[in-house]
């Protein structure tokens, strides 16, 4: 019998769910059957066997809906295997500098439930598609930290929720 899965996601641009509907893809391939929604949309946590929450930063914190989804479901994902991810543009080049400012991103989701697993990828920034506040900051963005672009390594997304698989027995 297939494990169900959820991997539930905060968007706001929609390069997060993307990454969210990949791994659903993936766990899906290893016999899985998943559910991907957003945090906003799920109702329930309670029927499945486990949870992948992912979220974006921005501005250097995570996204308030995954936030609230994980403090509102956590006695739940205490009795289930859960994991986290995180896109933003801190890991728009992978060193171990910006990996450990990365993952120090997860810790307000981590203060409620200490995941199994956890990982973080590079982002996608499209300047049509931000606040105006944010598009505002862009364009006056001289040292390039808000540069327009997909940093999103999709190899590396595979195989870490191939990595999720295997570990969760699929």
């Amino acid at each position: 019998m297939s494990k169900k899965i959820l991997v539930a996601y905060a968007s706001r641009a929609g390069s997060t769910a993307e990454v969210a509907e990949e791994v659903g893809r993936v766990l899906r391939e290893s016999g899985a059957n998943v559910d991907v929604q957003p945090c906003k949309a799920v109702k329930n946590v309670a029927s499945y066997d486990a949870v992948v929450i992912g979220t974006a930063v921005r501005m250097g914190k995570l996204l308030p809906e995954a936030v609230k989804f994980t403090n509102q479901y956590c006695d739940a994902l205490e009795k289930v295997p859960t994991a986290y991810f995180t896109l933003g543009l801190a890991m728009k080049e992978d060193t171990p500098e910006n990996r450990e400012t990365a993952y120090g991103y997860l810790k307000p989701l981590e203060e409620i439930h200490m995941p199994f697993d956890k990982e973080v990828f590079g982002g996608a920034i499209d300047h049509s598609k931000l606040s105006p506040i944010l598009r505002f900051m862009a364009k006056r963005d001289k040292e390039g930290i808000l540069a327009e672009g997909d940093y999103r390594n999709w190899e590396e997304i595979r195989s870490w929720a191939a990595s999720l698989a295997e570990k969760l027995g699929e």
